[in-house]
């Protein structure tokens, strides 16, 4: 009786073995009134709550396969999970790299966790305390490494912490940073100049501040292009920049200059101002130098190259004697024309070529020149 009382207090709590407890209660007690035969079990199943199912299968099994379902029975117990181990009541590793940022709208908080120590946690726990009151801001998953704060005033002292987790509810020490978020000056009166690089950027100075500078995409993000602490900026472009920042129906740069300020893990930035830039101002330099020559093959034009490194290439353009107008004829990337309908053979008269740089949107000034050969 005490087996059966001792086996009895520790899987009777299991739901998952509650029926099949059940059906071994029975089966012991049929087992005290009548000797043991297949009639027993069947006998059991019966008064069970799954007896139609059951009863149709220990049916089809002999005697040998009747004593082995009962024995897995006895044998069988509810799985349970394994054993705690003192590693899991031990505190976690702190959170590392735990920075602050204030813009004009939020403090962006980020963090991060070495990989290793991260499979033996849970989650983190961000709290915030101003003025001796804390606030728990939520509990995040284990891969989460960022968090915007909107609910915040300017000229208030802001102390975070962030603690790790632990499965069985272990918290790691704190890891804290403070911040006092301020609504820094914005720079004023921008200008620009087009320059064969690109675009110079010229402002006043604001109290000695540190910018940074974003050009804008057409969907209106911020692509930081640099920082400085003086009062101008060179944005160096190329043509496949340009079209990328721009658009045929909004064909203009855009741009924003932040002052911002650094202080151990915080780091402050105001919301900066915009200027734009239309790509009509980006008129690129004649060709200069041209030379051309003649033979068999056909005219070799060639010129100096433009200084321009946002530029696109070269057009070309044509008008024999006797037409009115040039007509386009072709495009060179390089300083350098060949036409193949023109040769020493079958040229018969003047041929007059017209070349201009190609800007993001408007062409250089031409430079003409005439073709002709004389025989004789």
């Amino acid at each position: 009786m005490r087996i059966w009382d001792k086996i009895n207090e520790k899987y009777y709590r299991c739901s998952l073995m509650r029926y099949l407890w059940t059906v071994l209660k029975s089966f012991r007690y049929s087992c005290k009134t009548q000797p043991f035969r297949f009639q027993t079990v069947a006998t059991v199943l019966r008064y069970t709550s799954l007896r139609t199912v059951t009863q149709r299968y220990l049916k089809s099994l002999t005697p040998v396969f009747t004593y082995f379902f009962i024995l897995c029975f006895l044998l069988s117990g509810c799985g349970r999970k394994m054993d705690p181990t003192l590693e899991d009541y031990l505190q976690p590793e702190t959170v590392q790299n735990l920075n602050l940022t204030a813009t004009h709208d939020k403090i962006l908080i980020t963090w991060s966790y070495p990989e290793k120590a991260k499979t033996k946690i849970e989650s983190f726990m961000l709290e915030r305390e101003n003025n001796g009151e804390k606030k728990v801001l939520g509990y995040y998953d284990k891969n989460t490494t960022s968090l915007e704060d909107k609910d915040f005033q300017f000229e208030k002292t802001y102390k975070y912490r962030i603690f790790a987790i632990r499965p069985k509810g272990i918290y790691s020490r704190p890891t804290e940073a403070m911040i006092k978020p301020q609504k820094l000056p914005e720079i004023e009166k921008i200008q620009y100049k087009i320059t064969p690089q690109g675009v110079m950027l010229l402002w006043d100075t604001q109290n000695a501040l540190n910018y940074n500078l974003y050009r804008v995409n057409p969907r209106g993000d911020r692509v930081k292009i640099g920082s400085t602490d003086k009062n101008n900026f060179s944005d160096e472009l190329l043509h496949p920049t340009i079209l990328a920042f721009t658009t045929p129906s909004k064909p203009e740069l855009s741009y924003v200059i932040t002052t911002y300020i650094i202080a151990e893990s915080t780091f402050m930035e105001s919301k900066g101002t915009h200027i734009t830039i239309p790509l009509d101002s980006f008129i690129p330099s004649k060709p200069q130098e041209v030379f051309w020559s003649i033979n068999e093959q056909g005219v070799y034009i060639s010129w100096k190259e433009v200084s321009e490194r946002w530029s696109k290439g070269y057009k070309i353009y044509r008008k024999i004697a006797g037409e009115k107008e040039f007509k386009p004829i072709g495009e060179t990337m390089i300083p350098l024309f060949f036409d193949a309908d023109y040769n020493i053979s079958n040229i018969k008269g003047i041929i007059y070529y017209k070349i201009t740089t190609i800007g993001p949107l408007r062409e250089s000034e031409e430079v003409e020149i005439r073709v002709e050969v004389h025989f004789g």
